[in-house]
């Protein structure tokens, strides 16, 4: 996994990290104010009990206090019309005791009322203290989480901006030692290249060894422009030195070394004689790289380079990616 990718995917999970706080501190706002308001209703549903609880009170005893005047008044009035002139005393002292008793109990029922209504004055501001107090506290409750969790965010920014710059220094570092094994590996394959042109095609001129050397590095910084690693496999190109993977060195070094010029030259013509076969099949095969040309025509390497070095001169193939392409095909693709 790249290193933008991880990035993005840790950026990614502080992303849902934070919206998962966010949702929880609104899911914990919420349920206190839920809370809240279930207290305040709670509060207005038992001061609402209290008034019903006192006005029931009110309502029984004038129920009562009219029920005891209607039973006295038919009792007086039985008694009156019983008793006659000599009742009539009683009845009128009855009345006036009636008389007192309601006083009395009015002064009770106007004393507890205002006792009542004195409790409930007195019980509402402690009531509304102690909730400004909750509302107080949840607040500031909720402004030291809100601090709390900026602290650390920019502790997890600080954090975060420390391991970028630990992975962009970690990553100029290790591309320095590539580049600097890019450049032990050029000059290897240089001297590679001189070695096995000066091998296989006998004593050149200085300056085409050279220009045949310079050419690898810059095919190599191409290849490591466009993304791609450092092979050890070079493309055969017109007038180019031919360069062979590392493999196919130990393989065959014993077989160069011990090659005469006569067959070196025997089996170049052999090559550009066999220049018609070649091309046929590339243009059948519509591409083909030098391991299956070999293979299918039954050449050796020097025969099918040659036939390849010479039909790329004529302009009849061209080389892309390491594979041979007729000129008819490219036009059509």
């Amino acid at each position: 996994m790249s290193l933008k990718n991880s990035w993005q995917q840790q950026q990614q999970q502080r992303q849902q990290e934070v919206t998962q706080r966010q949702q929880e501190v609104s899911a914990s706002l919420a349920a206190t104010r839920q809370d809240r308001q279930a207290k305040a209703v709670q509060l207005r549903h038992e001061l609402s009990l209290f008034r019903e609880v006192l006005g029931s009170q009110n309502t029984a005893r004038c129920t009562e206090l009219q029920q005891f005047c209607q039973r006295l008044h038919l009792e007086t009035q039985s008694f009156l019309a019983a008793a006659g002139d000599r009742r009539y005393v009683q009845a009128t002292q009855l009345a006036a005791e009636l008389n007192l008793f309601v006083q009395m109990l009015q002064q009770q029922t106007a004393a507890f009322l205002t006792e009542a209504q004195a409790e409930r004055a007195v019980a509402a501001p402690q009531l509304k203290q102690e909730l400004v107090a909750f509302v107080s506290d949840l607040r500031s409750d909720v402004q030291s989480y809100l601090i709390e969790l900026e602290a650390v965010r920019e502790n997890q920014a600080v954090q975060l901006s420390r391991a970028l710059i630990d992975g962009r220094a970690k990553r100029e570092a290790e591309t320095q030692a590539l580049f600097q094994r890019l450049a032990v590996f050029r000059a290897e394959l240089r001297r590679f290249s001189q070695d096995l042109h000066h091998t296989v095609w006998g004593s050149e001129s200085a300056a085409n060894i050279e220009a045949s050397a310079a050419k690898l590095p810059a095919v190599a910084q191409a290849s490591t422009k466009n993304g791609n690693q450092p092979t050890s496999c070079i493309a055969v190109l017109p007038n180019e030195s031919v360069a062979v993977p590392a493999t196919v060195e130990a393989q065959h070094s014993s077989a160069v070394a011990v090659t005469s010029p006569a067959k070196v030259m025997k089996a170049s013509q052999e090559g550009i004689g066999c220049e018609k076969e070649v091309y046929a099949y590339i243009q059948n095969a519509q591409g083909a790289r030098l391991t299956e040309i070999e293979r299918a025509l039954n050449l050796s390497r020097f025969q099918a380079v040659d036939a390849l070095r010479s039909l790329i001169k004529k302009g009849l193939i061209t080389q892309r990616d390491r594979i041979y392409l007729a000129q008819g095909h490219l036009a059509h693709t």
